[in-house]
């Protein structure tokens, strides 16, 4: 399983991999691309902590390294290299050179959108807040933030067709005041719903439960592979975290 993301996934990375293993079954090898403010095609930083691309990451020579197993991959939280100033053309390719890495394994892949009905809703006032808050020091207006989403879901939507690749809305009852971060008590559910795509969406899965506390603490004491950490390089053998089943969990 390849769960590449940012913040949301990272936040909820115990509940995700719950649910593709609800899905999917495991044991499991799964490998993660993830971290608040993370870019799929740039370097990041967020307070003293810093992380390649996801695209520059080493996911992608475990991934080919390892053994062929049957692969299942989600690519979600795109919207960060708007705030970065990348332009809507740039972030497709960014996701195009991930699809064409898991293609090379058959992945069955899932691409979440944009949440624009909830960022439609944004009003200049809090856009301003919520930029100031979680990207300090940008300037994009929310005009053209709006404007890059757009061009992004639409562009979405034509890679998915061309490449066969399902593509799952998220809807707007999973956020709150926090126009980008998908409300903790509606994780379970919106794994749960999106993950489903990966096998028969039709199909009745068993309901979805709360996480743990044990487990989603553990989560977000995993390290990765590299990071930069107060002006030094880290790195950290993976992978990072064994579940009981065997599982195992490597972070890039």
């Amino acid at each position: 399983m390849v769960l590449l993301g940012a913040s949301n996934l990272t936040r909820g990375l115990a509940t995700a991999i719950e649910a593709a293993q609800l899905v999917c079954g495991g044991p499991s090898r799964i490998l993660v691309a993830a971290g608040h403010g993370r870019s799929f095609g740039v370097y990041s930083r967020v307070l003293f902590r810093g992380l390649p691309g996801i695209t520059q990451c080493g996911l992608w020579d475990e991934l080919a390294q390892g053994p062929r197993l049957p692969t299942f991959a989600l690519l979600t939280d795109l919207g960060n290299d708007i705030a970065y100033g990348v332009s809507a053309e740039e972030i497709v390719e960014y996701v195009r050179w991930c699809v064409e890495r898991l293609a090379e394994h058959q992945s069955r892949i899932i691409i979440t959108t944009l949440p624009l009905q909830r960022l439609e809703r944004l009003s200049p006032r809090d856009y301003r807040i919520f930029r100031a808050v979680f990207f300090p020091g940008r300037r994009l207006s929310l005009e053209h933030a709006l404007d890059r989403a757009r061009t992004v879901n639409v562009a979405l939507q034509q890679l998915s067709f061309e490449r066969g690749i399902t593509l799952v809305d998220q809807r707007s009852k999973w956020y709150g005041l926090d126009p980008i971060h998908i409300r903790r008590r509606c994780l379970s559910g919106a794994y749960h719903g999106i993950l489903r795509h990966w096998v028969d969406a039709n199909r009745e899965q068993p309901p979805a439960h709360k996480t743990s506390i044990r487990r989603w603490l553990r989560s977000l004491l995993l390290a990765p592979q590299y990071q930069r950490v107060l002006g030094f390089d880290r790195y950290r053998k993976q992978p990072a975290g064994l579940l009981l089943d065997g599982t195992t969990i490597a972070l890039y």
